[in-house]
């Protein structure tokens, strides 16, 4: 069978790639979960997958970068660029520039998610002292719901209840991959604007690998 991180070859049935280091099963007994697999193999898996995919990645990343500025569109673009690199790393196709425009299916949800914590987020700005701290929280709290509704066509309010489901359960897997997956994404656009079509599908990638852990039914 085939790895879903690294895409090389293994034998049937294996727990564990021996070429990435990534768990690909489970034995009897034991389940799976974000707390017991480690932060350098997910990093691992999704340096893999970057590495092997680079070239569809960077022109993906490439066309978003010059649609994304189109108003209330930009988010159906988002959602095929997530929907695009989460079938990458499942293994079940390539990153192809025409995924970006094949996510309208979860634009309706992905709206009222984003505009709800806009809200939010503007109304703890008011709050002293804590208020900006609290808004750079609530980033965190919300950012797995947004796959939830991307992959899996959860409702808003859905989508908020199990992002703050999984924050509570994992919450220093989580943590780590948004730190890593956001210094990654941005050290591109620090460092030269034009790298970001580097670094925005690893820290993309990193986040991704953690949510297929975590994923709901």
């Amino acid at each position: 069978m085939q790895c879903p991180y690294c895409k090389e070859e293994v034998l049937d049935g294996a727990v564990k790639c021996k070429h990435c280091g990534s768990n690909i099963g489970t034995v009897p007994g034991q389940t799976l979960t974000a707390a017991q697999g480690d932060f350098g193999e997910l990093f691992t898996a999704a340096l893999n997958v970057w590495k092997a995919n680079l070239g569809d990645l960077v022109l993906l990343t490439f066309i978003l970068m010059l649609i994304v500025w189109i108003p209330f569109a930009n988010i159906g673009f988002i959602a095929g660029y997530t929907r695009s690199l989460i079938k990458v790393v499942r293994g079940q196709g390539r990153a192809q520039v025409g995924d970006l425009f094949k996510s309208w299916d979860c634009f309706g949800n992905l709206l009222v998610y984003f505009i709800l914590s806009l809200i939010a987020m503007v109304v703890l700005h008011f709050v002293p002292v804590l208020g900006q701290l609290a808004s750079v929280a609530l980033c965190f709290a919300v950012a797995p719901g947004m796959y939830a509704i991307i992959d899996n066509k959860r409702s808003a309010i859905d989508a908020f209840k199990w992002s703050l489901e999984t924050i509570r359960a994992n919450p220093v897997p989580w943590l780590l991959a948004y730190l890593v997956g956001n210094v990654i994404a941005c050290a591109g656009l620090i460092a030269l604007f034009i790298g970001i079509i580097l670094t925005a599908p690893l820290g993309a990638l990193i986040n991704i690998q953690q949510y297929e852990r975590v994923k709901p039914d």
